[in-house]
């Protein structure tokens, strides 16, 4: 018999699952946030510029550049003119860097050793004045390939990296498959301690991370992941397998496809496919995702995956990030179905907007959060919200199936999702202590708050919700299982008579309130655009969130400002 677990007890556990990873070591910061590294007494430094001579290039030390290499004080610094020659002059395990000229461009990939220690990286960062990254035009070959041996104590910062070659504006356009950077670790081996900090990866086919071995303590940081696509094979923003790592402060828009599905356009093409997505994470644990702007996926914003056995997924935590577009937020259940699967996932703060919006795949759906064979998760205080296009019809907030137990739904807020069901309940598996308690379901266009495939609601228990209904039904109970999801939308069109008082009758849930309309203005990316004197337009939004760099990092583009002004409206109604 499985004990049931308080509500307090499910809460108190995630939380600190949640800020056991914030106690985590860190390098120093600027103000506005970039990592600070400080070369050592016997540290070796290299520059490399496109107007550099291999021939003629010099190794330096701080003795000869001073203690931030970023700014020399040495006048005539000789640097390399290509990243190769540069590499062959650092060592392993050693604090050595190579810096490369800003605004210059390189033809070439490039590599990375391992560092001495996490205080002393190996590091591979920029120099000079403009605010422009230099750019590694990488064309059908890798940015970084890593394999298979170990790789510790490492820092890559402030580079772009441009699969050209792929970008059909260039001449010579060739979609020929290639990786961004790929870090594969064999078994016995380590990845740890691995920073990417403010980098561009654009138009490869996928980014990934996994391996046999050990890969622990890395950290993606403000990097940006745009227009990753495949003309003959999955393709993702980044893939992940046997990690544990955290994404921080990224942006991931266009990741998956080149073109919208249908009109004669298929995988050939380019085209988006439910297959590909901006994250997709398979059987990892101890994973942050953090103010992370994830947008226009082809598929899903955040897959996960747990097909090994019970609680190959775990502690897992998904904190204040925005979701924009794309057709599904986040999915943590797909592929198999197995008991208790994912154990310990948080899914905080978030903010889903316009899920659905330029339907990639050309499906008609638009779906927040899946959730299917947990063991204890928490779902709280997300949003959703504008989700305004009539021809979409398969949508929904929250949907929970499979064998899954203590799990807490706690104030969340869904309004303005058009056809929606703010939360479905499959009843395939079995579901123990599943609490749904202090959201506010003010969809005005709501269908039905809750749809269920069966009418036993055993194992759920709801308290002090907050429904509106603008005199449409609350909740939907099918008088048949069979193909239930395919036949959703058709049976949502015909709820049956059921008003407040049999939805109280039917869930237990005397502490439920019944909302009246109100006229409160909706907020939206477009407004958000006005509050800070830009363009009112969701193209201009994603235009300025691809902009971000290292050198042009703007606050108003941050996910901590972004999704506090739409968490100030939730937290007002």
């Amino acid at each position: 018999m499985i004990k049931k677990m308080s509500l307090n007890q499910i809460t108190v556990s995630l939380l600190f699952i949640f800020f056991s990873f914030t106690a985590e070591s860190e390098l120093l910061r600027t103000a506005d946030g970039w990592t600070i590294f400080k070369a050592s007494q016997d540290s070796l430094i290299v520059y490399v510029s496109s107007r550099g001579d291999d021939k003629t290039a010099q190794v330096y030390s701080i003795q000869n550049v001073g203690l931030d290499p970023t700014a020399p004080t040495l006048n005539n610094i000789k640097p390399f003119k290509t990243f190769a020659e540069a590499f062959k002059r650092t060592r392993k395990n050693k604090p050595d860097w190579i810096l490369i000229k800003k605004g210059d461009s390189f033809y070439e990939s490039i590599n990375i050793r391992s560092g001495r220690s996490i205080n002393e990286p190996y590091v591979i960062t920029t120099y000079g004045n403009t605010k422009r990254n230099p750019v590694f035009n990488t064309g059908s070959k890798a940015a970084l390939d890593i394999c298979c041996h170990s790789l510790t104590y490492s820092a890559l910062q402030g580079i772009d990296f441009y699969a050209h070659t792929r970008d059909p504006i260039n001449k010579g356009y060739s979609p020929t498959s290639t990786k961004g950077f790929n870090f594969y670790v064999n078994k016995g081996h380590t990845i740890s301690n691995l920073l990417l900090e403010g980098n561009r990866f654009k138009f490869y086919t996928i980014n990934v991370i996994q391996g046999l071995g050990t890969i622990k303590d890395v950290v993606f940081r403000r990097n940006s992941f745009l227009d990753n696509y495949s003309t003959n094979s999955h393709s993702q923003g980044i893939y992940a397998a046997n990690a544990s790592l955290t994404l921080e402060e990224n942006i991931f828009d266009h990741n998956g496809w080149l073109v919208q599905a249908g009109k004669n356009k298929g995988r050939k093409d380019g085209a988006a496919t439910m297959f590909n997505h901006n994250t997709y994470f398979n059987n990892s644990k101890n994973i942050r995702f953090i103010n992370n702007i994830f947008s226009r996926s082809s598929s899903m914003h955040n897959k996960w995956t747990a097909d090994k056995e019970e609680h190959s997924s775990s502690i897992i935590v998904i904190d204040n990030n925005l979701y924009l577009d794309g057709e599904i937020g986040i999915s943590a259940g797909g592929n198999v179905s197995a008991p208790h699967r994912f154990q310990n996932f948080n899914i905080s703060n978030n903010v889903m907007l316009n899920i659905g919006r330029s339907r990639p795949t050309n499906r008609s759906l638009s779906w927040g959060i899946e959730v299917a064979d947990w063991d204890n998760g928490l779902i709280q205080n997300n949003i959703f919200m504008n989700q305004d296009d009539i021809n979409i019809m398969n949508v929904y907030g929250i949907s929970i199936r499979g064998t899954s137990k203590n799990i807490i739904i706690k104030g969340n807020y869904l309004k303005n999702l058009k056809n929606a069901t703010s939360v479905i309940m499959n009843n395939s598996g079995i579901k123990q202590n599943i609490n749904i308690t202090n959201n506010k379901f003010h969809t005005d266009d709501n269908k039905a708050f809750y749809y269920f495939t069966d009418r036993n609601l055993t194992g759920y228990e709801f308290n002090h919700n907050k429904y509106h209904t603008n005199d449409r039904c609350l909740f939907y109970l099918p008088l048949s299982t069979s193909n239930w999801w395919a036949k959703l939308t058709r049976m949502l069109d015909k709820c049956e008579k059921n008003n407040f008082s049999n939805w109280v009758e039917l869930s237990k849930e005397n502490s439920s309130q019944l909302l009246n309309n109100t006229d409160i203005r909706n907020k939206t990316i477009e407004r958000y655009q006005q509050t800070i004197g830009k363009p009112q337009t969701i193209p201009d939004f994603i235009q300025s969130i691809r902009q971000m760099s290292i050198n042009t990092w703007n606050k108003n583009y941050t996910v901590e400002k972004i999704n506090q002004y739409f968490q100030q409206q939730s937290n007002s109604e």
